[in-house]
This record gives structure tokens, sequence and C-alpha cells, in this order.
């Protein structure tokens, strides 16, 4: 089965059993928070991604596979998609191969219709490197341009998300190879930046990527249009970085994402600073700031409890927080995922965890989206009633029932203990609620779970240090039906 998500290496962390798999089942409201709006089947689109609520009040978005078996087999060439906020879905279009295959997402232009790419496909034989499409609301669909890639120089190749909409009324996006420029370890291209102008019709690469001028290859995250006019994305290799480019094809880098391997790109935030997701290479991934100077700045490295190696954008919603998906990690099955919550200081709460057993769905695949009614909107790429994933609604305003979680004195020695507390955000029920507790390390032994009294808000339990050699600052985990939040302890020698 071709499902088309953003696959990871395993890594594993020292944790206690309880911090990966859930002791006790969510409670009602928690439940309640996340709901399965539609199970796709397959022939209505397999692995959705790319979402968006338009001013009708649908959501609109792609399957990067599913629909026609027989046109890309065995899993289908993709589809597009609408839906009410209820779940019922209907199929605007069915991909196959000579109009592209695998979809990335859709923007809205300033006609009304819909625009956006496929990864592959689109030449008469079904080969080629992707295609620029426009869709209406209705369904009646045509491919605007059909990129040629391969070794010739020097059209792009590999339209891996969206385009974005400019100021000017043209369409910009990144192939992820493609280009000018090639050598022998790049002979399909290191990647380019397109314009398309809706009113002429005509494709244009303005800007090609080189290993030669210090600002990266393969930019296969998304472009946005900051507040300056400038637009923003990122390369994920040969010296990973944040770039801008005007819309002559003029290309600078604004930082240096050291350390880092981003597909998602970037949001602006209010005050200007750009924030980002990355896979972290051979670690757990990060959510990375960078300024308006270019100073970059890690607001969390996850480690697996927190979720494990993001790679799709971040949302800003209306409450400051930003949301975010990561493809595997959790508190509940480490393949499974989950939906997080941070702050711009680094505090990091679990929405959601997802297990790959159940109807639920696992492995979010697209950037959440924030709908009319306030509540958060996504996919996850597998799972659910029919195997190929789900378009799901996540009220993100009830939180799980674990309020908080402290530690008292927050530095100790090795030798030492500490106690932590875990608060509710109400009084436990008749027979009390256990909690799960879990160390992101092991330089600390804590208990599996702690137990709030019924009628209670407040349990208490002992953290025990082991002999070290170094400081270390620990994450220890309290957390409920996968929902929950952490806290550090630093532990000295």
């Amino acid at each position: 089965m071709r499902v088309i998500i953003r696959t990871v290496t395993i890594f594993l962390f020292t944790l206690t059993a309880a911090a990966i798999m859930g002791t006790a089942p969510a409670t009602a409201a928690a439940a309640a928070s996340y709901k399965v709006l539609h199970s796709f089947s397959g022939t209505d689109g397999g692995s959705p991604t790319g979402l968006l609520q338009a001013s009708d009040g649908f959501f609109y978005g792609a399957a990067a596979n599913g629909g026609d078996v027989n046109a890309c087999s065995p899993d289908g060439c993709g589809t597009l998609f609408k839906s009410d906020s209820s779940g019922n879905l209907t199929v605007l279009h069915v991909f196959h191969a000579t109009d592209g295959y695998g979809p990335t997402g859709l923007v809205k232009g300033l006609d009304g219709n819909f625009y956006g790419t496929t990864a592959s496909g689109g030449q008469p034989s079904g080969g080629g490197a992707g295609t620029f499409f426009r869709i209406d609301p209705a369904g009646n669909f045509k491919v605007l341009y059909a990129f040629v890639g391969g070794f010739a120089c020097c059209d792009g190749s590999g339209p891996t998300a969206q385009p974005v909409l400019a100021t000017d009324g043209n369409f910009y996006g990144t192939t992820v190879a493609g280009g000018a420029f090639r050598n022998i370890d790049h002979q399909g291209g290191m990647g380019a930046v397109y314009q398309f102008n809706p009113t002429t019709g005509l494709m244009a690469i303005i800007h090609s990527f080189n290993l030669t001028d210090g600002n990266g290859i393969f930019p296969n995250g998304p472009l946005i249009q900051a507040k300056d006019g400038f637009l923003y994305g990122t390369t994920r290799e040969g010296g990973a970085s944040l770039f801008k480019v005007d819309t002559s094809g003029n290309l600078t880098r604004l930082a240096a994402l050291t350390g880092t391997q981003p597909l998602s790109g970037v949001i602006q935030t209010t005050d200007g600073s750009f924030y980002g997701t990355d896979e972290g290479g051979s670690g757990a991934g990060s959510v990375y700031r960078v300024d308006a100077a270019g100073n970059l700045l890690f607001v969390n490295r996850f480690d697996g409890t927190d979720g494990y190696r993001p790679n799709l954008r971040l949302l800003q919603a209306k409450d400051g927080f930003f949301y975010g998906v990561t493809p595997q990690g959790g508190m509940l099955d480490f393949q499974g995922g989950d939906i997080f919550r941070l702050n711009a200081g680094g505090i990091l709460r679990v929405l959601h965890s997802f297990r790959t057993t159940g109807t639920e769905g696992f492995a979010p695949n697209s950037q959440l989206v924030q709908g009319a009614d306030g509540a958060l909107y996504g996919t996850t790429g597998i799972g659910g009633v029919g195997g190929h994933g789900t378009l799901f609604r996540l009220d993100q305003r009830v939180l799980g029932p674990v309020a908080s979680l402290t530690v008292n004195p927050t530095t100790i020695h090795s030798g030492q203990t500490s106690k932590g507390t875990v608060t509710l955000s109400s009084p436990a029920p008749t027979g009390g609620m256990v909690i799960t507790l879990g160390a992101q390390q092991g330089q600390i032994v804590i208990p599996p779970t702690v137990t709030v009294p019924a009628g209670a808000k407040t349990a208490t339990f002992t953290i025990k240090t082991l002999k070290i050699g170094a400081v270390v600052n620990v994450r220890i985990y309290a957390s409920f039906g996968g929902q929950g939040l952490r806290t550090v302890i630093t532990v000295q020698p």
C-alpha cells in the first residue's frame, strides 16, 4: 500500500512504560474534544492532506492517493474533496496520472476557484514531474501547467507543497528538484521557485537553487508572503536555510537553520518572527524561531513523549498559542503521533495522542486549520474505519484533566529526593483518578502512576535520583488518556 505521508525512523527513548502506554481511559470531556468527522475508504481518497475552510463554510482538501486504483496501481492517484463540518464529504475530482498524482493541497484564488499542485505525473504518458491545476467549487478541473522535470534544464520538478497567492495576483511555490543547476549527485536538479500568472497562464521559474551559493537546496516546503512583501521558505539540505525571495526571483538567506531538516516551511507571527518545525535528522525534531535579524532559537526539542519529528507547518490560533501535529510519538502509542499546543516560551501541552489501533486514525498528515467555529480541523494519513485516514475536529478549548505538574525543589543533587505534585482542573470522581507519570531520561526514579483521591484535586509523589556525573535536566510528564503536560527537574552530581 502506497501511503503518502512523510515517513520517519524510529528513535528509542528511555521512558517508563506508563509514559508510552496510557493506563486509564479518557474522561468523557476529554473524549468529546476529539471527533472523527469522516473516515476515508480509498475510493473517496487516501492519506488526506492539505485542508482549508472556504467562505462557503466547506472544508476543501486533497487526498494524496486513493480514487481510481486502475489509474495508479495499487493505491490510486489521489482525489480532491470538500466536506461540511459534520463530515459529509463529496469527491470533486479523481486524478488519473495524466492530470497528475499526489495532490498536495489547495489555495483559493481571487476568482473564487481553487488552485493546487500534484507532486508527480501530468504528461500524456502518465509520467512527468507534477502539475499546476485549477478546480472550481463544483468540481470542474483543468491542468494549467505540467512540469517536465527529469534531467533536462530548466523546468521545475516535484512541487510537493501547495502554492501561495501573493498580493500581485500571481501564485508562487517551490519544486523540490528541477531548476537550472545540476551535478553528478543531483542530476535531476536542486529545486526551484516558480511563478504562475493566472491571467496569462504563463509559468516561469524565477529562481534555481545551487549548492555553491550557500542558500541550501531542496526547497520542499510551502512559501508564505510576509508583511514586508517578500516570499519566505526553507531549504532542507546543502546548508538548511530560511530564505526570502522577491517576486522577481532575487533570493537571500535570512538564517542558517543549523542542525535542522525542515520540511514544513514557516509561519510569520504577529511580532514579525518566523516559526517552523524540523524533522531533526537523527534527533526527535524541534520547533524553532527566527527573528527579523536572523537569530535562530529552538523553542522546543521533541523527545518522543511530546511528539516525534514534526514535518508540517504550525498554526497560530486566535488565542495566540501555536498548534501542531507530529506523525509519530505521543503519550499512548509511539507510532501514533499527537496534537500539541505550545507557547513562545516553550511550555507544551499534548492535547491528543493517537493510537495505531481503533478507528480514530493515526499519523496526522496536514497542517491544522482553525474553523469558523473556533475549533481545530485536520487529517490523519492512516487508519479510521476504512483504513485510509480520517478528517477530524479537535476542540482545543477542552483540555485534559491534568491542570498542572510541579516539583519542589526544582534542583536536587544525586541521592536527594524531590516532591512532585499533580493538580487536576476539577475534583477527582468517585474511585479517584489514576494519572500516568513518565520520565524522559533515566537519571531519576518515579512511580508509574499517582492516584488523586475521590473529591481531591491534588496528589503527590516522590522523585528519587540516581548517581550521575554531570548536570542534567530531566523532563517529567503527567497525563490521562493521552492528554497531559510536563515539567523539568535539574539533577546535579
